[in-house]
């Protein structure tokens, strides 16, 4: 498991590089497009972290002591889970405003992926209140999802966008967010 998991971690940073590419080849220099590069680069960071945790936990030297299993997994599930979500939560967040802006995807893509980065942002509270740890997975796996799509979806805004949309876009004084 802490193989896949480290494994998924290096997609997640090359996506994250790729969606942010795709930004700023639209020339766009809003806040968002660095929001999005540190949630994500951040993300896949805090899963790596998380799977090098469960490694060290499979080891039977670490096994024998209980204080230390327990700290080891508590953190790789603080990484992996919380860490891992919210900034996960930046990522989308930073990328759907700045698509939401600029017109780069269908109208109500930027809004969804809106509605899970603030689910993914309020699972921070989770560290508060166990229960909301049901946050974690209902902002991760639509998060990913959303991710896969709008890397299909972020499109040519030259082609797909009205002129005053590619004149505002053009600017360099662009800054929203």
């Amino acid at each position: 498991m802490a193989f896949l998991q480290f494994g998924a971690a290096i997609p997640l940073g090359i996506l994250t590089a790729s969606i942010v590419s795709r930004l700023r080849f639209h020339k766009i220099r809003a806040a968002g497009v660095d929001i999005a590069l540190f949630g994500g680069f951040a993300s896949a960071i805090f899963l790596g972290v998380s799977a090098l945790s469960s490694w060290v936990l499979s080891q039977s030297e670490v096994a024998s002591d209980a204080g230390t299993v327990r700290a080891i997994w508590l953190l790789g599930f603080a990484t992996g889970g919380v860490g891992h979500t919210a900034t996960l939560g930046l990522l989308l967040a930073g990328a759907a405003v700045t698509c939401l802006f600029y017109r780069l995807m269908p109208p109500w893509m930027p809004w969804v992926g809106l509605v899970i980065a603030a689910i993914a942002e309020l699972s921070v509270l989770s560290l508060l209140f166990q229960p909301l740890s049901i946050l974690l997975p209902l902002s991760r796996f639509p998060g990913y999802i959303w991710l896969i799509i709008a890397g299909f979806s972020i499109l040519n805004w030259r082609e797909r966008t009205t002129p005053a949309a590619r004149k505002l876009a053009s600017t360099e004084a662009v800054s929203v967010y």
